[in-house]
Order: C-alpha cells, then structure tokens, then sequence
C-alpha cells in the first residue's frame, strides 16, 4: 500500500516538523489541533507552509494513516469515533510529570505499555507505534544528515499490515524502519528505553531491542 497523504493530529513542534518532512518528500499533509483551521492559517503559514489545516473531528478523512502527536494529557478531547478505520501511529511520549487521563493512568497501572493504552482507548483502530523516539529537530533535518547514515527507527504493532505501511512512511520520510515483533515491544522507544533519542542504524537498533526484549 503506497502512501500518497497522512494525517497529524497535533501542531505544535513535532507535528509541524513532521508536516515539512513530509510535505518535502511529496506527500500531502493534512493537520487538526484543538484550534479550528481558520485559528491556524497562520500559525501554518509560518512553521507548516505546504500543510492544509482542518478541524479535528476531520483529520482522518481521505486518509489511511493519521500520526498522533498531541500531549498525553490531551488525550481526552480526542473523540475515538472520528478515528475509526485508520492506522493510527501513536508518536506519543509519556513524561513524568505530564498529568494524564484516569483511563491512562488505570492502563498504565494495569501493565499495559503506553501504546497499549492508547490502543485501547481506540479500539476502532489499527495503532502503530513509531516515530516517537527522534526528536523533531533530527526528523527536520537535512535529509543528508539522516539519509547517509540511514538512522533507523523503531516501529511496533500486533497488525502485521497496518506496520508494514507505517515501514513505507518512514522509509518516504528518508529513515530505515526496524520492524518490533509486537506493539508491547515498543516499550524500548519510550524515553526511559534504550533507543530513545539514540542515533542508531539498523543493526544496533536490532541488537537492543532483543537485548532488551
């Protein structure tokens, strides 16, 4: 399945970095946050030029993969409905003092990895762990710093196909996917893992995760 638009869901910092990226590899890109599109214009104008906002109750329409890049805390204004059918890439990161949802927390609580969680609050979608662990600084940069190097990032999911389009998206984005065996072992890209802000290629990032697995 080739990958021709995706959806964001969150403007800040990463979102915006991950809408040039992508936008610069030829794809089309389509981005909501808690403003309405109108609030946005200009705030894309500066940070997103190529990107078209929409609400959010929106942003999975006419796409097949919307990345989640909102805080955790936030998770709340999302209605789960509006996501139904998509592949749904949790780029989320749980930090210490983020204050979370109570269903957050109870999953968390419960053993469940943060994705885990996430995939159980949408249950209508496919969830894929990925580009989580580079900061949006790498992922906006040069595409020869990146493509030369071939930095590899992790990507982990319990649906085999919904993972293999997330591997097209990243490889479009200029980086080499490693696929995990599960979405549980996307617990190593989560900022106390291993291979969180790590510059690794393939092969090592290969070793860690079943070092660590």
């Amino acid at each position: 399945m080739g990958i021709e638009r995706i959806g964001i869901l969150g403007a800040g910092r990463a979102g915006t970095a991950l809408a040039r990226v992508a936008a610069a590899e030829g794809l089309e890109v389509q981005i909501a946050s808690s403003r309405t599109p109108n609030m946005m214009k200009y705030h894309l104008a500066q940070y997103a030029t190529k990107a078209r906002a929409v609400a959010a109750e929106d942003i999975a329409k006419d796409v097949a993969v919307v990345v989640l890049l909102v805080p955790q805390e936030e998770l709340d204004d999302i209605v789960p409905q509006t996501l139904a059918g998509i592949i749904l890439v949790d780029a989320t990161n749980r930090w210490e003092l983020e204050p979370l949802p109570d269903w957050f927390e109870e999953g968390l609580a419960a053993g469940l990895s943060s994705s885990a969680v996430i995939a159980r609050r949408f249950p209508q979608c496919r969830v894929v762990k990925a580009l989580n662990h580079i900061s949006h600084w790498d992922l906006d940069a040069k595409k020869g710093s990146h493509r030369s190097a071939q930095r590899a990032l992790g990507v982990a999911s319990d649906d085999a196909p919904a993972t293999e389009v997330v591997a097209q998206l990243v490889r479009t984005l200029g980086f080499d996917p490693v696929i995990l065996t599960d979405l549980d072992a996307g617990r190593i890209l989560e900022p106390a893992g291993p291979i969180f802000n790590e510059v690794l290629v393939a092969s090592e990032l290969r070793k860690l995760s079943t070092s660590h697995g």
